[in-house]
């Protein structure tokens, strides 16, 4: 199983594809002569002892049948780039005598004009997230947890660069995305970013300055909307040619007025940035913002076997922007990304994040190792109530071999701790085998086992205690 929630999850008695999702996917092919389209049909069985994820002694055993007819569109042009992903999974329980469907998917539109200098995102997205966080965690999409929600989400985002002379960089961008969810009652929100930015970094040595604006705003529908900004003014200068130091200061929205995005506080910090090479860069900076002392830090590095990304960063957001525009990787493509969100709910807080990736790819064996860890402190609903802080700590972990020309195995394991708040808490982990065989060109044959558990604990254990074992047999046709 390959690392990160994707596109995937449950959407029993769920409402169909949004309206703007398949008017992006009837734009696909008048932009699309000449875009390569493929497509694949999954056919499996899998046999567990837990279809509902119960309590010990209250397990059911089922077998399950699947059927995943899946389409994938790619187009490319100078100046137009459009994508279409998209999975139907059909499950069928013999035992429990029912069926679910599935619709998951991403399509895309990627744009480009004035030399590439303004590019332009259009894109939808049908995922799954979990309904209540204090309940069940499901390991995939099978099980009927009745715990998953799907979320859809559509986004317009146009960025803008230009070189000005021979050393002053422009940059601009702005995000609009609206979500909304599959479960009564829910609210739906709508997250607006932008960003404004002018620096003097290509000259590469001597002064340097940069001038910044950020903000952004979140709107749910029946609370009072969240708005944050701030004006950054830096100066600085290059130490050498690969190192630059800094120091940085301004006004931002206070975060003790949430309902006022005046820029009444300043803010300040220092730091540094460092790049030898393309393939390594790295930038850390702490000092004091509204909410408090703070700190934020990036490391990338490209390496001839791998690549390795580490980053921390203390701001405030809210929970919506939580799920807009990009999520971490934490377990399986089958499995939800986020353990602390309920949907809808209208809260800010402050975040601080830690996320380390590191990726390893020899000639027969690839390996993937992922690290988070965020506190949410500070927490206040809408209406202005103080909420108990949360935290969530994860770690996934692949490893795949290339046996032989047709064969190849694969390990997974995963394990998040939650605290959802109040000593409610909960541990989720997951591990697995399997063995694939390629038994023509187009043909594939897999074999595996997955074993996965929670177990609530703290003074207000939240969760469901269950254990369940699967084995499944899958046969995979690509077209």
């Amino acid at each position: 199983m390959a690392a990160g929630m994707g596109i995937t999850g449950l959407t029993k008695n769920s409402r169909r594809i949004p309206a703007s999702y398949m008017a992006l996917i009837y734009l696909l092919p008048a932009s699309g002569l000449g875009a390569d389209i493929g497509g694949a049909i999954r056919l499996g069985v899998s046999q567990t002892d837990n279809v509902f994820l119960s309590t010990s002694p209250d397990e059911v055993d089922d077998v399950v049948m699947q059927a995943s007819p899946s389409l994938s569109i790619v187009h490319k042009s100078p100046n137009l780039d459009a994508n279409l992903e998209y999975t139907f999974d059909w499950y069928r329980y013999s035992d429990s005598k029912t069926t679910s469907k599935y619709h998951h998917g991403e399509v895309t539109l990627t744009g480009r004009a004035f030399e590439d200098n303004l590019t332009v995102d259009v894109g939808a997205q049908r995922s799954q997230v979990l309904g209540d966080p204090e309940d069940v965690i499901p390991p995939g999409s099978s099980p009927l947890s009745g715990n998953l929600v799907d979320e859809d989400e559509l986004w317009f985002n146009p960025r803008f660069r230009q070189a000005i002379g021979g050393a002053v960089t422009l940059v601009a961008s702005y995000r609009y995305s609206k979500i909304q969810f599959d479960q009564p009652l829910t609210q739906e929100n709508t997250n607006q970013s932008g960003n404004f930015g002018l620096e003097n970094y290509r000259a590469g040595q001597g002064l340097t300055w940069a001038l910044r604006y950020d903000w952004n705003r979140s709107e749910y529908d029946i609370s009072v909307p969240w708005e944050n900004r701030r004006a950054t003014a830096e100066l600085g200068f290059w130490v050498n040619a690969k190192t630059r130091m800094f120091g940085a200061g301004g006004k931002e929205s206070s975060w003790d007025n949430p309902f006022d995005p005046a820029l009444d506080d300043p803010f300040w910090e220092a730091g540094f940035a460092y790049s030898p090479s393309d393939n390594l860069s790295a930038e850390f900076a702490a000092g004091e913002r509204s909410f408090g002392s703070s700190w934020r830090g990036r490391l990338d590095f490209t390496f001839r076997r791998g690549s390795t990304l580490l980053s921390y960063d203390e701001s405030p957001t809210t929970t919506g922007f939580d799920r807009s525009g990009g999520r971490w990787n934490l377990v399986d493509a089958d499995i939800v990304d986020d353990f602390l969100n309920r949907p809808g709910s209208a809260e800010r807080y402050i975040s601080k994040r830690l996320n380390w990736d590191l990726n390893l790819e020899f000639r027969r064996t690839k390996f993937i190792i992922s690290v988070f860890d965020e506190n949410r402190s500070d927490r206040i609903s809408a209406d202005g109530t103080l909420i108990d802080d949360q935290s969530q700590t994860g770690v996934t972990v692949n490893f795949s071999w290339q046996a032989g020309v047709r064969t190849e195995f694969a390990a997974f394991g995963s394990r998040v701790d939650q605290d959802t708040g109040a000593g409610n808490s909960s541990e989720f982990a997951i591990a697995g085998l399997n063995i694939s065989y390629r038994l023509g060109t187009r043909s594939n044959l897999s074999l595996g086992y997955s074993y996965s558990e929670q177990q609530p604990s703290g003074d207000n254990p939240s969760g469901q205690d269950y254990v369940a074992n699967v084995v499944s047999l899958f046969f995979t046709y690509s077209m």
